[in-house]
């Protein structure tokens, strides 16, 4: 069965089609040099295609073929790259290459761009080490070191994916190629990796505090991941079970830590805050368990054990407290943080230097080779420093106008819900509806009731068990007469029925606790499902312009104003994303070899001035972006003061927060009821460990029985 614990993602390969490489090369040489040429690149080309060939048939393969398979055609593909330009322009290689979608296989992109196929490359060697990292034995140090290392150059690999040759795909980018999707895998490998020092650690029995800050770490990186799912370019793309499985990690490994910061509390005798870091955990274990049934029903099941574990672990040390230490117990909030412990980094790739790569030395000199990827350098720190300057300008924009509180403040004046929901509520709610809302407590409710059926089932067989010795011992008394020395059952199990009266008097107080808190979760149902952005903006005020303006300033000239300014910023960015688009087309249809061959090795430096000036006109465009960028933002930041002045936001806002005392009293309610329920459960299940039928009563019966043999 998978364990939660230990249960990882590997990463699909992208897959593709056979293709011919060698015959359009192969004609671009005869084209431009002639026959003979030609006929000296047969073999080289013919390796080449090779190659690509067993890419596609040995997908399902050795990963150790494929991963070095994938990496020779890479070198080649960068030989290929510095000699010939492959583009659907006439004149170049004209060389379609089609690939799927990693996470959506029936999504086939194709493109004649041989960074596109680098890119593809690249890609799939990240995901073999993923696989290969799945693949070793983790039950023992030295896998779990190896899987460690190998998702470590997995994360290594998408991380330089990501700076290289993905940029240089065009547009429409597939997703899993996006800046957004590469940065994701590449944090997941990091987590993963992060997650292995965490189980290795365990194996080599280091401290709890130790244990402690790495999976608080692990906890981190994994909320990271899961926090990428939510961005607009992958929402929508990977499986829900993906995204379930991140976000059950990132909560699973903040129990982790909590457990593990609770057994270096107990080393320490610091109980009363190991009581404190072990009741949130067993609070927080309950919302694991809801992410971990969205994975699976059998994640769930595995978690059972680890929820045990916690449980005796809590009661024990409440029950020390209260005996022995008898020290106050703090809020969680005032435990000192565990502060996380970062212990794994990207490995960069070495093994893709393709500069030993002796391909096509007859048909183009070294020095041409190498003059073109010194102007190939150029080109690419240009383009890198023009793309800075777009992505510096649409950061300035984001930032700005996430300071002036826009494009919140035009929804609100437009009647949009969320808008009007103060920010702080808004997260509350959003938790509220992520693990579940009253739904949750209805789940924790249900394991509650299995819990006291199996615990009165418990009790009854005990009676049971207490009744049918009473009866033994009547008959043998009756049988025997006075020669029945042994004590009366009604003594010999006087300490067995007081505990079993103990226990029922026990349920007894406990279901009546249990039924004031369904009472007041029935009670507050219809709140707690009111519990969303748009109900609660119901409930708020609208933002609207005063009936009589004091101001110098018309608000219908302010809003049209900042209306008109936003829509400037927004057709910036639109042209931001155009500017961007003509800079990669330049790029691709940027082929220099010929008149790089032509002129010569001393001419060029010259040769490079002059073609770099075809890209002064994109800097220009760039530079006038930027500028118009600043302007715009500085009279947005104008046009946003005297909104909130002329609308009284402030005043507004505040409003907002008065009416929504009646949310926030029904989010503190609901957060009692889950926490009441919480105890319950954790009630149950020590109760339950307490008096099993095979353990505490059972236990003492069988020796009180043997005793009358």
């Amino acid at each position: 069965m998978p364990s939660a614990q230990h249960v990882m993602l590997a990463i699909h390969v992208k897959r593709t089609d056979n293709i011919e490489l060698k015959n359009p090369i192969l004609s671009y040489i005869r084209e431009q040099y002639g026959d003979r040429d030609a006929e000296d690149c047969v073999d080289d080309l013919a390796a080449i295609q090779t190659l690509r060939n067993e890419i596609v048939t040995s997908q399902a393969g050795s990963q150790l073929i494929i991963k070095d398979t994938y990496i020779k055609y890479f070198k080649c593909l960068t030989a290929i790259e510095t000699r010939f330009p492959i583009s659907n322009e006439k004149g170049n290689v004209r060389i379609s290459f089609p690939w799927t979608d990693a996470f959506r296989p029936n999504k086939r992109t194709s493109q004649y761009n041989i960074h596109f196929e680098k890119a593809a490359v690249l890609f799939d060697v990240a995901a073999v080490l993923s696989q290969q990292a799945l693949q070793v034995e983790r039950s023992a140090a030295e896998g779990i070191t190896q899987a460690g290392k190998l998702f470590q150059e997995a994360a290594g690999m998408f991380a330089h994916l990501k700076e290289n040759e993905a940029s240089k795909v065009d547009n429409p980018r597939p997703v899993d190629l996006s800046p957004e999707c590469l940065s994701m895998m590449e944090k997941l490998m990091l987590a993963q990796a992060q997650e292995c020092v965490f189980h290795k650690a365990v194996m080599d029995k280091k401290s709890p505090g130790t244990l402690a800050r790495l999976a608080k770490q692990a906890g981190n990186m994994y909320g990271e991941v899961s926090a990428i799912f939510n961005q607009p370019a992958v929402v929508q793309h990977f499986e829900r079970s993906w995204v379930a499985h991140t976000q059950m990690k990132a909560a699973l490994y903040d129990v982790n830590a909590l457990m593990e910061q609770g057994r270096q509390y107990n080393s320490e005798t610091k109980i009363a805050l190991e009581v404190a870091v072990l009741s949130e955990a067993f609070k927080r274990m309950q919302s694991v368990k809801a992410l971990a049934k969205a994975v699976s029903k059998e994640m769930a099941e595995s978690l059972k054990g680890q929820e045990e574990q916690l449980t005796v672990a809590l009661t024990k040390a409440q029950k020390d407290n209260n005996a022995v230490y008898l020290e106050r117990v703090p809020v969680f909030a005032d435990v000192p943080a565990i502060a996380p412990a970062l212990v794994v980094k990207p490995a960069p790739p070495t093994n893709l230097d393709a500069s030993t790569e002796n391909l096509f030395s007859g048909l183009i000199p070294d020095s041409s080779a190498k003059a073109l990827s010194k102007y190939t350098d150029m080109v690419d720190s240009l383009s890198r420093e023009q793309l800075g300057k777009l992505a510096e300008a649409t950061d300035a924009a984001r930032l700005a106008l996430k300071q002036a509180d826009l494009p919140d403040l035009l929804e609100a004046l437009d009647g949009s819900a969320a808008a009007s929901v103060p920010e702080g509520l808004l997260r509350d709610m959003e938790e509220v509806n992520t693990i579940g809302g009253t739904q949750h407590l209805r789940e924790i409710l249900q394991e509650m009731g299995e819990l006291r059926h199996h615990v009165d089932a418990d009790l009854a067989a005990c009676q049971t068990a207490l009744d049918e010795e009473a009866a033994a011992d009547v008959a043998a008394r009756s049988t025997y007469g006075d020669e029945w020395r042994v004590p009366q059952s009604s003594t010999l199990a006087k300490h067995l029925w007081e505990k079993l009266h103990s226990y029922r008097s026990t349920m007894s107080q406990a279901a009546e606790s249990d039924s004031k808190v369904i009472q007041r979760m029935n009670e507050n149902e219809a709140a707690f499902a009111a519990l969303t952005p748009d109900a609660a903006a119901s409930q708020l005020p609208r933002l609207q312009a005063p009936l009589v303006s004091t101001g110098p300033a018309d608000p219908a000239v302010v809003v049209a104003s900042l209306r008109r300014n936003m829509e400037a910023l927004d057709q910036l960015s639109s042209e931001r994303a155009g500017l961007e688009e003509a800079l990669k087309e330049l790029k691709a249809k940027d082929n220099i070899l010929p008149k790089l061959m032509a002129a010569g090795s001393s001419n060029t430096d010259t040769l490079f001035d002059r073609e770099l000036k075809k890209y002064d006109e994109i800097k220009a465009d760039v530079a006038r972006n930027v500028a118009r960028n600043t302007e715009l933002l500085s009279a947005i930041t104008r046009d946003a003061q005297a909104f909130k002045a002329v609308f009284e936001v402030p005043a507004w806002r505040a409003s907002c927060e008065a009416a929504a005392a009646g949310i926030k009293g029904a989010l503190k309610t609901y957060k009692e009821v889950l926490d009441h329920l919480t105890e319950g459960l954790r009630f149950y299940m020590s109760l339950q460990v307490c008096i099993w039928v095979n353990g505490a009563v059972g236990w003492d019966l069988t020796s009180a029985t043997h005793g009358r043999c």
